[in-house]
């Protein structure tokens, strides 16, 4: 889920590049490098465990939206689903006494907390700017400040 998600960002970090959102372009980059880091962290966690791996083939994402809103929707829906996914891994964990794994799953219960707020927040903005270019490119430039150290 971790990975999928990566592959999402990095899509829809191609997609604002192409339309010259660099800010944008930039968020998507980060929460694609953050995702990435979160499969890592859980591939370290399980193979600490002597959990048996495989990697499967990941699906292509989705590369083409037809507006700026489309894709800040489509992220949120698929941040939501990595929620419920990770609400049910939690429940097993819970009911098979996995006390590891409960705890080890709680900073990513935080985590989807923190990404489904920026996005809603994201998203709202988005909304109120689609029909002034002007302001669209405001807020990108603010999105792409907001990474620079």
């Amino acid at each position: 889920m971790e990975l999928e998600a990566s592959q999402l960002y990095l899509s829809a970090a191609i997609w604002f590049d192409l339309q010259n959102l660099v800010g944008m372009s930039a968020y998507m980059k980060k929460e694609s490098e953050e995702e990435r880091s979160h499969a890592l962290t859980i591939i370290d966690f399980a193979t600490k465990r002597h959990v048996p791996l495989s990697l499967q083939k990941l699906q292509a994402p989705p590369a083409n939206w037809k507006s700026c809103v489309d894709v800040w929707r489509s992220l949120l829906k698929a941040e939501q689903d990595n929620t419920q996914s990770l609400y049910r891994l939690a429940d097993a964990a819970q009911d098979s006494g996995d006390h590891a794994l409960t705890a080890f799953l709680r900073f990513y219960h935080m985590e989807q907390v923190d990404s489904e707020d920026s996005l809603e927040t994201i998203i709202a903005k988005v909304e109120d700017n689609c029909d002034s270019p002007g302001l669209m490119r405001q807020l990108d430039t603010e999105l792409a400040q907001s990474f620079k150290t």
